[in-house]
């Protein structure tokens, strides 16, 4: 991926935004962030900067917003590149443009075939075939291409840019990736799921139902479901067991546990100020950096010390605060120091 987006865009420097300590299919990464940042730029990335919590724990509409606002806010990038299962723009255009015009139209099939005994997944492709438009239902209903119909519908700056993503979906190849971790070490990976389990689980319980209705991939019924089975349950894929139902994916139930975790309501997501948070850079990234400076980040907050971006930057506070809580729950769960180890300490990767 970064060595056909440099040779298509003639370009020498690569930016990524990346998920920090939870991802998008709703649970901690299986590294902390510091790490993968520093692998990225080992691997060809020249600058990493941190998606926030609210938009990396959350739907490709929220996640994919997060992303371009952060790019975007550099002021410096001329190209955004991402995977998809379709591989070209033009189908992927018509299906944003669909979805721009027809939105609202497409969630009430999908609500209706999904009351017919539908699977959500299966209700979103047999909603576009049924609306037709022009539009391919694979376009609207496999991950990649559904978080790159997003980007196009949120990019205003930049020149998108696609390449065909070979194999499995994005959920599929990363339970691939955790499977083999869990087979190297599976006392240690076992450790770890029963301890994110485990706070997971008292949140919820804390929780009053109102509570839980705020928070963001709730909604139909879902919190108070959740409020009930969660005492049946002794592991999250019990969990997924015990609420099994075609109106709700695993994802979704997953993300609903996370969000619950950091406190992420609708109202954190819709509200949230997007900011640059540099986690590493190699020496092309830190000329990037320069540039980025020099500016003026196209009036974004950039934060290379968390200390002084809640210092310098009020209107960030609660969004950057939930980066800090997500960082601290991730060390726990990987037993690690907690002070050592927070973003308070943490420094800048310089590769």
């Amino acid at each position: 991926m970064i060595e056909t987006a440099k040779e298509a865009a003639g370009s020498d420097a690569v930016l990524a935004v990346m998920s920090g300590s939870f991802v998008q299919r709703g649970e901690p990464a299986a590294f902390d962030k510091w790490t993968r940042a520093e692998e990225a730029v080992k691997n060809g990335v020249n600058l990493v900067v941190e998606l926030p919590a609210v938009f990396a724990c959350s739907s490709a509409a929220y996640f994919a917003s997060g992303g371009v606002q952060v790019l975007e806010g550099l002021g410096c990038v001329d190209r955004l590149a991402f995977g998809s299962e379709s591989g070209e723009l033009e189908g992927l255009r018509r299906a944003a443009d669909f979805l721009d015009r027809r939105e609202e139209e497409l969630h009430r099939e999908i609500s209706a075939f999904v009351k017919e005994g539908m699977s959500y997944p299966r209700a979103r492709q047999a909603a576009a075939e049924k609306l037709g438009g022009g539009v391919e239902p694979e376009a609207i209903s496999e991950p990649n291409n559904i978080l790159a119909v997003e980007y196009l519908r949120h990019v205003k700056k930049m020149e998108p840019w696609t390449v065909k993503r070979q194999g499995s979906g994005h959920h599929v190849s990363a339970s691939q990736i955790r499977a083999e971790l869990a087979a190297a070490d599976p006392e240690e990976w076992n450790r770890r799921q029963q301890a994110y389990w485990q706070m997971a689980a008292a949140a919820v319980l804390r929780a009053d139902r109102s509570q839980l209705e705020q928070i963001l991939s709730a909604g139909g019924g879902l919190s108070d479901k959740l409020k009930k089975e969660i005492r049946y349950a002794s592991s999250v894929e019990e969990l997924l067991d015990r609420l099994k139902t075609k109106a709700y994916t695993h994802t979704r139930v997953r993300r609903m546990l996370a969000q619950t975790l950091l406190g992420i309501e609708r109202r954190s997501v819709e509200e949230a100020r997007p900011y640059i948070r540099v986690l590493a850079f190699d020496q092309r990234g830190a000329a990037v950096l320069r540039e980025v400076r020099k500016r003026g980040c196209a009036g974004l907050p950039l934060i290379t010390n968390v200390n002084r971006g809640l210092r310098d930057f009020p209107e960030i506070r609660e969004t950057l605060e939930k980066d800090i809580l997500a960082a601290d729950l991730h060390n726990l769960l990987l037993s690690r120091d907690l002070y050592a180890c927070s973003d308070y300490v943490m420094q800048v990767r310089r590769v």
